[in-house]
């Protein structure tokens, strides 16, 4: 047999040595796989912790900054608390305003509850000095006005509100307390006034306060009389021929007792009378021809006490039985 050649020889010994590379990669396969697998499992690990660090120091930040933002907040809410403090003691001589929300008779008196409210007072007292509260009517007149000085006696405020009884003594108000309405009215409050004179006494828990200028006193009243008139004339109406009571006569300027007769001097005898006898009644006496009958002037106001008797003697009879002297009250019968 004749000897291989070395090509032969060349190709037997490569064909031999194919499962051994074969065999050899297939071991490293596995292994490679696995450190891959490593690897990527190192990477998922360091990832989560660095992850799970980074969220805790963002929590951490959070927490902080949420506890600085309450703090902060608190603190802002303290300086808000301080501020409105300082501003209530500050700004409490912020003149009120005021509402009407009843008034009565006492007597001659007309005590008024009035509401105040000034929010910048808070829960602290005002002190204002030489006050004018005055009331109006639904035609913005002045129907009630005087002078009062809580300087001394300072009115206390609790959430800015604050409720008190004012007196009005005649020479202070034009208007009878029953014949107010309540709701139709406005009130005003104006520092710096000058008293014309002392206070009146409080009545009760009422306060008392000082007069208004003269001036002022006087031109109310000769409104509050042509009011009056108007007010009263249907009831006057409902007296015609029906013997009654005159209980006064008044002109502007003449003289009673010593003294010239204002209108302020008129609208207070008025008031006096009517709160003894509350059915009394204003006229003009010049629109009644019982006044004007013989010719003679009747440029005055009567004041008729709104009785109604049988007759004339019943009526001279009411005079003397309730005290009145012969100047001072008549029987009359107007049509």
């Amino acid at each position: 047999m004749p000897a291989p050649s070395s090509l032969q020889l060349d190709m037997q010994s490569g064909t031999q040595s194919d499962p051994q590379a074969n065999d050899c990669k297939n071991r490293k396969k596995p292994i490679i796989i696995a450190i891959i697998v490593i690897i990527a499992v190192i990477a998922l690990i360091a990832g989560f912790v660095v992850w799970k660090s980074t969220n805790r120091n963002s929590g951490d930040d959070s927490a902080q900054n949420g506890s600085s933002t309450a703090q902060n907040a608190d603190e802002q809410s303290n300086k808000t608390k301080q501020n409105d403090a300082a501003k209530q003691t500050k700004d409490c001589a912020t003149t009120p305003d005021a509402g009407l929300e009843s008034v009565e008779k006492n007597g001659t008196t007309m005590i008024a509850t009035v509401a105040f409210s000034a929010h910048a007072c808070g829960d602290t007292a005002w002190k204002g000095e030489d006050v004018t509260i005055s009331i109006k009517d639904s035609s913005n007149e002045v129907i009630a006005s005087a002078v009062y000085d809580f300087a001394s006696d300072p009115m206390q405020f609790t959430s800015g509100k604050a409720t008190l009884e004012l007196a009005y003594a005649i020479g202070q108000y034009w208007r009878a307390s029953d014949q107010i309405e309540t709701k139709s009215t406005s009130m005003v409050v104006q520092k710096g006034a000058t008293p014309n004179g002392n206070a009146v006494a409080s009545v009760g828990d009422a306060r008392g306060g000082a007069n208004i200028a003269d001036s002022d006193a006087e031109r109310y009243a000769q409104l509050a009389l042509s009011w009056q008139l108007s007010h009263d004339r249907s009831a006057v109406s409902g007296l015609y021929d029906i013997p009654t009571t005159q209980l006064f006569s008044r002109k502007y300027g003449m003289e009673v007792d010593g003294k010239t007769q204002q209108y302020r001097d008129i609208y207070a005898q008025y008031l006096t009378l009517r709160a003894s006898w509350p059915k009394a009644v204003l006229a003009w006496a010049a629109d009644y021809s019982y006044y004007t009958r013989y010719g003679h002037e009747a440029d005055y106001y009567v004041l008729l006490s709104g009785e109604e008797f049988g007759s004339v003697a019943d009526a001279r009879a009411w005079c003397s039985d309730n005290g009145f002297g012969e100047n001072d009250c008549m029987a009359v019968q107007i049509n």
